[in-house]
């Protein structure tokens, strides 16, 4: 086959081939060793000597400031810029006065020629220009390059513009209650909530349902209340807590805690007597008007004044008493801040009859906290009887005779005792017993007369010497 290539072209080819490489390694090199371009980044916050103004005014922003220093590559001029949600940018004012702006925090003054109300009318030519819009400060190097930027944002509502505080952080609450789950009556019951962020700031209000139980401040996270004002039954128990900035932090609820509290007059279970001085309710104590502790259900007389502190009430609860048993009228009670009732005055009415009584202590209020006072009036009833002095069937006593005499058989002049007498001569036990013994008597008698008559036959008849 003949080669058809022109002359010389066989020689030239590898020549061109060898300079589209080196052309190309060179181009690699030299892009290999070019800066690589930084992508835009936000490193700051952006400031303004006010908060709020007009959109008309000009210059809307004289002034601006950041939290920090420009990058010193790109601290040769600053570009104010707007963003609009809708994507676009517009030029606000740039300057080069202070440059260069990589120490510290920066202050600067932006020339603008026109408002801000101005530049949004050149895309915007009518209608509302409310909304949210962003403004950064760009750092810029001497060729007006530059990636880096400061940034607020601002709400546009009508003619004025106000700058967008930042989210406020999200915050949690929990609750627990201890002891857990349930408890008696008037006891106390500790209610701890939990705030996270542990650098939020506020107040925690502990809820019985809709009831307030308490407000607290948060410290380090934490909250505690401690309460005896829950009634007896079922209860729904939450926190809320609040944040003194709510610029800050948001508020947050926990979840709610079923709690059951029950009544103190259940039944305990059966075992040994208690001590009388470990009956006494927790949250009762009485005493005497010098202050002297009474025992667990005492004796009073008519007339008798002692003072009664009750605890488990609601804060600032009233509280009405009530005598059972008696129309008498006492003035009602109040509690303190602790649901406490302290040194209540209590007068026991006169006259009164003897017997036994119960003063109740009740929040005015429905199944309000009620406290008992369990006294007694007048002497105790004495011992019954004894079987030995007991009245006969008849109305005789059975305690007349004794058995001193029964052992006169030792004692020639020994008599036996009488038995007791009823009115048909006495018929109880000690008389039947008396009956007995007069018959041993008859019969130790026969005994010692068959033997007298032996003695006298046996001399007779030789066989006893004496």
């Amino acid at each position: 086959m003949r080669n058809t290539a022109p002359p010389g072209s066989s020689s030239r080819t590898p020549t061109v081939l060898l300079i589209g490489s080196l052309l190309l390694a060179v181009a690699a090199a030299v892009l290999g060793l070019a800066p690589q371009a930084r992508a835009a980044g936000d490193i700051g916050e952006l400031t303004f000597p006010t908060t709020s103004g007009k959109i008309a005014d000009n210059p809307t922003f004289p002034k601006v400031g950041t939290e920090a220093a420009c990058p010193t590559a790109t601290s040769a001029q600053l570009d104010l810029t707007l963003v609009r949600a809708s994507g676009g940018t517009l030029l606000l004012g740039r300057t080069k006065e202070g440059a260069p702006y990589d120490q510290g925090p920066v202050t600067a003054d932006i020339p603008v020629g026109t408002s801000l109300e101005a530049r949004l009318r050149t895309v915007t030519p009518t209608g509302s220009l409310d909304g949210a819009y962003e403004i950064r400060l760009f750092c810029r190097n001497a060729t007006n390059v530059g990636f880096d930027y400061f940034s607020a944002q601002i709400q546009v509502t009508g003619d004025s513009w106000a700058v967008k505080a930042a989210a406020a952080d999200p915050t949690t609450t929990t609750l627990t209650a201890t002891p857990a789950n349930t408890s008696p009556a008037g006891a106390e019951v500790t209610l701890a909530a939990s705030v996270t962020p542990g650098g939020a700031a506020g107040k925690v209000t502990f809820l019985d349902g809709t009831t307030e139980l308490g407000a607290v401040d948060v410290a380090a996270g934490a909250a505690e209340l401690k309460t005896r004002a829950l009634a007896a039954g079922p209860h729904t128990l939450t926190a809320k807590y609040v944040p003194t900035d709510p610029a800050a932090f948001t508020p947050s609820d926990s979840e709610a805690v079923s709690y059951t509290v029950t009544p103190t007059t259940s039944s305990p279970p059966p075992g040994p007597d208690p001590d009388p001085s470990e009956t006494e309710p927790a949250d009762l104590d009485v005493t005497d008007q010098d202050g002297n502790p009474l025992d667990v259900n005492p004796t009073l007389t008519a007339g008798q004044t002692v003072l009664i502190t009750a605890r488990g009430y609601t804060e600032d609860a009233k509280v009405t008493v009530a005598l059972a048993d008696s129309e008498a009228d006492f003035p009602d009670a109040t509690a303190d801040a602790e649901g406490t009732v302290t040194g209540y005055e209590f007068k026991v009415p006169d006259p009164l009859a003897d017997g036994s009584y119960t003063l109740t202590l009740t929040e005015d209020k429905a199944d309000g906290h009620s406290v008992e006072f369990v006294f007694g009036l007048g002497e105790a009833p004495g011992p019954d009887p004894s079987p030995s002095d007991s009245q006969g069937a008849d109305g005789g006593t059975t305690g007349g005779g004794t058995t001193d005499g029964a052992t006169g058989g030792s004692d020639p002049g020994g008599s036996g005792g009488s038995g007791g007498s009823g009115d048909d001569g006495g018929t109880g036990p000690l008389a039947s017993t008396g009956g007995s013994a007069l018959s041993l008597a008859l019969a130790a008698l026969s005994l010692c007369g068959l033997g007298a008559a032996f003695v006298l036959r046996a001399r007779r008849g030789g066989l006893l010497r004496f």
